[in-house]
């Protein structure tokens, strides 16, 4: 059986000597031999309440509350459930620390090829990490809507050519259909902005430039308002401000 002195314990439980004798004071972890001499002995048992202890202190228990839970009857499927909730927590907390650790280490690589960024610039590319998933949101949304004025259409155009028998209603149905989908990729348009490759900053393009310019599944190519470069900009989903 594993003996330990004070600081012996103190040390596997990776707490001071004082924490210790505090908890010895209080009554929640008395040694299991005194010797004559009156040196204070623990045994394994002793280790295991003793981190017991230091876990319930973690999580805001007061000397009181721990005494009155290791009194309980129940104490191990309380502790049980304790430790699951604790597990859970720490996985979640571990599962973004990861996630925040990938995005630095993004970051870095991006710093070490722009080494003239302003603080400024890092926002820009930062956020440009996070915007990937909130852009395919909203471009999933707003081919969702083009395909349902789309579908609206044909359904109108049917309903034109062979209900009504009326070639004129055409010259009703497709412009509507034209202002509406327009009205839609308006709509949407000024949940886009735009980041300039050349400079790392984000800005807004007009209607009239953002409808003309040639542009690819992810990119536009427009004039910047802050380097003044023409070149294909970056769409990114615009972020809400709170």
């Amino acid at each position: 059986m594993s003996q330990f002195s004070t600081g012996e314990l103190a040390k596997a439980a990776e707490v001071s000597v004082r924490t210790v004798q505090y908890y010895d004071q209080r009554g929640i972890l008395t040694p299991s031999e005194v010797t004559e001499g009156g040196r204070r002995i623990y045994h394994e048992s002793d280790l295991e309440r003793l981190q017991v202890i230091c876990f319930l202190r973690d999580l805001d228990f007061s000397i009181n509350q721990i005494k009155k839970l290791l009194q309980e009857e129940n104490r191990e499927q309380v502790l049980e459930l304790l430790l699951t909730d604790q597990i859970e927590s720490l996985e979640k907390s571990s599962e973004e620390i990861e996630v925040k650790l990938k995005r630095a280490r993004h970051l870095q690589k991006a710093t070490a090829k722009w080494r003239q960024l302003s603080l400024e610039d890092l926002s820009d590319i930062s956020r440009l990490m996070e915007n990937q998933k909130s852009w395919r949101n909203l471009q999933l949304r707003m081919f969702g809507s083009i395909i349902l004025t789309s579908l609206l259409y044909f359904i109108a155009l049917l309903i034109v050519i062979y209900y009504f028998k009326d070639p004129r209603g055409l010259f009703v149905v497709c412009p509507a259909f034209i202002i509406a989908t327009n009205l839609v990729v308006f709509h949407y348009r000024k949940q886009f902005e735009y980041l300039c490759p050349n400079c790392y900053k984000a800005f807004d393009p007009s209607f009239k430039e953002f409808a003309l310019a040639g542009h690819t599944p992810r990119t536009r190519r427009l004039t910047c308002p802050h380097c003044h470069v023409k070149t294909y900009c970056l769409e990114l989903a615009k972020t809400k401000t709170k």
